[in-house]
């Protein structure tokens, strides 16, 4: 599953790929990996609007829209965000799932092969609740020793348990626990 380091790799390839971006239209195959909104209301919502940035929180990809709406990827084991300008072969475009048409005449492919990700279009307000009940970020300078420790101090999980925890500490992965771990 992408941790935090990869799904930042994928938010900066998309900033530098389709911010300013417009989408001009809507295409879902397969719409089990859609959250909230289905796949009329997507395309309604997202058809005219401008990508104005990629970035992430925790495991997520976030595309802000010229509309206040965002779009917010779950890429879980198996998804991936590409950009296709022509050049994708058929086995790439084999498992899109939701297709952006851009402007340009290029396409942004969510694909994913084992459908256990996720593409979700929240309002600011459903966005800033959802992610109101995710943990720090391990990056950021708010993330210390201490507050490490009162993390791990206030819980009765394991303590790979509880870095894993989304609500405690966001982005870590089991990969990067048992890392983590392993040098601690």
């Amino acid at each position: 599953m992408p941790e935090l380091p990869e799904v930042e790799t994928v938010a900066r390839d998309l900033q530098a790929k389709i911010a300013g971006s417009v989408i001009e239209a809507v295409e879902v195959s397969k719409a089990d990996v859609l959250r909230v909104v289905g796949p009329r209301v997507l395309a309604r919502r997202t058809t005219g609007a401008t990508i104005l940035r990629s970035w992430r929180r925790a495991k997520l990809v976030i595309l802000d829209l010229s509309t206040q709406d965002r779009l917010v990827v779950s890429l879980r084991f198996t998804g991936s965000l590409l950009v296709d300008d022509g050049s994708l072969t058929d086995e790439d475009r084999r498992y899109s799932t939701v297709r952006w048409r851009l402007e340009d005449g290029r396409t942004l492919h969510y694909r994913e092969v084992r459908r256990l990700g996720t593409v979700t279009l929240m309002t600011p307000r459903q966005f800033d609740a959802y992610v109101g009940q995710l943990g720090v970020e391990p990056l950021e300078p708010a993330f210390t020793p201490a507050l490490l420790y009162e993390l791990l101090r206030s819980s009765r999980q394991a303590v790979k348990k509880r870095i894993m925890d989304q609500r405690a500490v966001v982005g870590v992965g089991n990969i990067y626990a048992n890392e983590a771990l392993w040098r601690a």
